[in-house]
């Protein structure tokens, strides 16, 4: 790293000030600035394993604060968490493996039709199968323990 990618540092006044402003600042103002830079983060990460991570700590955010923000907030908040969720799970089908890992030269719903998802359950066919597929491969922070890992 060079000295001119490295951010400049604030004299004392500077930061002072910068203090202040965050003390005076409104929280929900704070709150849709933080949630903002983590659904920017997890856009440009779309279809890689660590855009979840951000995609998660957005759902997490929207959670906690639901009840103390507007409702036009609360919504925004959720509605953007769901549809990075959902282009999260396309981009990761479109690369034919989930995280980044997933069955050589098989396709993700390729192989979640060849393997059934219970023992003892018949495999899925047609327009069924695949849209199970996609809400399957879907997870739901708070339903769910965590993102899916890969089948082999």
């Amino acid at each position: 790293m060079t000295s001119t990618d490295r951010p400049q540092e604030m004299s004392q006044e500077e930061l002072k000030a910068y203090m202040e402003r965050l003390r005076e600042a409104d929280p929900r103002e704070i709150l849709a600035q933080a949630f903002t830079m983590l659904g920017t983060g997890a856009e440009v990460k779309l279809g890689r394993p660590d855009a979840r991570l951000l995609i998660d700590a957005m759902a997490a955010l929207t959670q906690v604060v639901g009840g103390r923000v507007s409702d036009d907030l609360a919504r925004g908040m959720h509605n953007g968490v769901a549809q990075l969720q959902m282009a999260q799970v396309q981009m990761e089908g479109q690369a034919g493996h989930p995280e980044g890992g997933g069955d050589e030269g098989q396709s993700a719903e390729r192989a979640e039709e060849a393997e059934p998802s219970q023992p003892g359950t018949p495999p899925r066919q047609g327009s069924e199968a695949q849209q199970e597929s996609m809400t399957d491969r879907l997870w739901i922070p708070g339903r769910d323990p965590g993102p899916p890992r890969p089948r082999r």
